[in-house]
């Protein structure tokens, strides 16, 4: 579960954390100025965008939309669907109300930023994600925590498990369904480590738990020429439907399990610690460790929040986390109780993206 990132170094990082911070000071000053029957009005609304964003996605309006030269009308974007004009006029006008298109005259639009953004396969897949899995998991958030008196310990059930009336946890449920494990098809942080003194002949990546191993194709196309072995490494399911990658090796583990591969440089952890409570989370880190040779690393790319004024973004990722699976967005004071219950030592924390506080924290043994 993670983000999508552009890989444009620090210009984009700091036109990114400039641009949210004027965002939030707008929206603040549009909040102050809302009566109690705007809120809830708001409320309201904002139960039914996800549904209508999801029918744009599906009726292919945003995709016609963002492709267009010319401004189109309700019969073009209706024929290849064979919607009800009438119907579909009642969809783009609540899409243009809420900002996702344009309404340039009457039963004509154009699109918008948020319509290019939508007609992205990455964000529909989230937009998929979000009215599928999320929703009636949010859905059922209130009574579970109401049943399980507000306890962060819940014996290993969550609102998931509640929404879908499911005993299984989420990533065993997923993997029966492939094309839901297809949304979390992310393109997300860069892997910045030095990569020039690599050996040949040395296991220098292993991306655990790493999926289809996107991770690993990024790291090719931006070192071709990159020296020494990369592992692939997720459970065997997950591993059979992964595409081949030219130069990186594919490997069924269980990171509950002990780590097969020895003496690797890096041991890469992207958004897998944020998936578990912190015992669960000792496990894999304590896996690890006979592993590691005395130069290697591991890294964990994952968000580091600040102890206090948290962004609403990062908040929501952590009650998300909480919701589906029982687990966390850790502070940077609850990373560094974990690494040092588990026998690590914090080497840098190098953040790069500062206002979601993604991060990627270098560690070594102690």
């Amino acid at each position: 579960m993670g983000s999508i990132t552009p890989d444009n170094g620090t210009a984009t990082i700091m036109n990114e954390a400039a641009s949210l911070k004027l965002q939030d000071a707008y929206h603040g000053a549009a909040d102050s100025l809302e009566t109690p029957h705007d809120v809830m009005l708001r409320l309201f609304n904002a139960h039914l965008q996800v549904p209508m964003v999801k029918e744009g996605c599906d009726l292919g309006v945003f995709k016609k939309l963002s492709e267009s030269k010319k401004l189109l009308s309700v019969e073009e974007l209706a024929e290849p669907s064979g919607a009800d004009p009438v119907l579909l006029t009642r969809i783009l006008k609540y899409l243009a109300a809420n900002r996702m298109i344009s309404e340039t005259s009457q039963d004509h639009f154009h699109h918008t930023g948020a319509t290019k953004a939508l007609a992205d396969p990455r964000i529909e897949g989230a937009i998929n994600y979000t009215f599928n899995i999320s929703g009636p998991s949010y859905q059922a958030l209130p009574d579970h925590l109401k049943e399980t008196k507000y306890q962060s310990q819940t014996g290993g059930k969550y609102a998931w498990h509640k929404g879908f009336n499911t005993e299984l946890d989420f990533f065993p449920w997923a993997s029966q369904y492939p094309e839901k494990l297809g949304w979390f098809k992310l393109d997300v942080a860069p892997f910045t480590q030095e990569t020039t003194s690599f050996e040949p002949e040395r296991v220098h990546f292993v991306d655990v738990g790493g999926g289809f191993g996107y991770q690993c194709a990024r790291l090719k196309a931006k070192y071709p020429d990159l020296p020494g072995r990369i592992v692939l490494q997720d459970l065997p399911e997950t591993i059979k439907q992964a595409r081949p990658i030219e130069g990186v090796e594919f490997r069924a583990h269980d990171f509950f399990t002990p780590q097969p591969v020895k003496g690797a440089k890096y041991y890469y952890l992207r958004t897998v610690l944020h998936d578990w409570d912190d015992e669960k989370s000792l496990e894999i880190l304590k896996n690890l460790i006979p592993a590691m040779g005395p130069d290697s690393l591991i890294l964990i790319d994952d968000m580091v929040l600040l102890n206090t004024g948290a962004h609403w973004w990062s908040a929501w990722m952590d009650l998300h986390m909480l919701t589906m699976l029982g687990a966390w967005e850790r502070n940077l004071d609850q990373w560094h109780s974990l690494l040092d219950r588990a026998g690590l030592r914090v080497v840098n924390i190098q953040t790069y993206m500062q206002t979601m506080r993604h991060s990627l924290i270098t560690v070594a043994l102690k």
